[in-house]
């Protein structure tokens, strides 16, 4: 026995109409680690302009820089850059405070409110022409992330066009024929492999491969196993860089009916 997704699963039974509905879920959860991934990091947010002269101070090259050093996914670091600060926990923000060398009432402000300008113009035409380019900023920040969202969509879109127009004529026949092999559906994951290796995604071990355990890049399935253990990788893991995007999941055992 073993898990897919939270729900418990015999290998050798696994019906066919399993696997092609995991080929779906496996698709949403790709699209989303995209959207967390580098492709957002080109739209401008709200408080990008102060964060950034902060991080300049402080020799921070980028926000991915600053995740790691925080301990911040992409999308926590998206959550500060919009201001949503009250979604991240007490611990986040502790650490976001101390990389970025403030306090927590510095911290505070610094995410309230921009920087005023030390010289303020009262000259109505100076103060109208600037609420122009503000509006025009807003118009052209808003039209590039339209763009980039759309951009995003067609070229996910063009890389697993195979397998959208497949999936449900293959769908029908797991319906039609449960005891289908499994393996007359393994052509279906192909575009998810270009997929991957276009965006950099590197597996973290490969299926049914013997590992010693490693709490960094595993997640086991019991509490007692501890590193260096020998493990069997159940399901492989996923990483951007430096950066884990999910463990692969480990068993002291491979799956019943499997030989080493």
């Amino acid at each position: 026995m073993f898990y897919l997704l939270g729900v418990t699963v015999d290998a050798t039974t696994l019906p066919a109409f399993s696997i092609a509905l995991a080929v779906g879920g496996i698709f949403l959860i790709l699209v989303y680690l995209y959207a967390a991934s580098e492709a957002g990091d080109a739209i401008e947010f709200k408080y990008d302009t102060i964060l950034r002269e902060r991080m300049n101070q402080l020799d921070i090259v980028d926000w991915q820089d600053l995740g790691e050093q925080a301990g911040l996914s992409r999308f926590g670091v998206r959550l500060v850059r919009q201001g949503d600060v009250g979604k991240l926990t007490v611990d986040q923000l502790r650490r976001l405070a101390t990389v970025l060398n403030l306090n927590f009432q510095e911290f505070d402000r610094t995410l309230s409110a921009l920087p005023v300008s030390a010289t303020i113009t009262t000259n109505p035409s100076e103060i109208e022409e600037l609420r122009q380019q503000c509006f025009r900023l807003r118009e052209e920040l808003q039209q590039q992330k339209t763009q980039l969202t759309a951009d995003f969509r067609r070229a996910t879109f063009e890389q697993l066009q195979t397998l959208l127009t497949n999936y449900p004529a293959a769908r029908k026949m797991a319906e039609a024929k449960p005891d289908m092999p499994a393996k007359n559906l393994s052509a279906l994951f192909t575009p998810l492999e270009n997929l991957l290796s276009s965006w950099d995604f590197e597996t973290i071990g490969s299926a049914w491969e013997q590992v010693a355990y490693n709490p960094q890049l595993h997640q086991p399935d019991v509490e007692d196993i501890t590193e260096g253990d020998l493990v069997y990788v159940r399901f492989v893991g996923y990483r951007d860089g430096e950066q884990i995007l999910a463990p692969a999941k480990v068993s002291r055992s491979l799956p019943p009916g499997i030989k080493n």
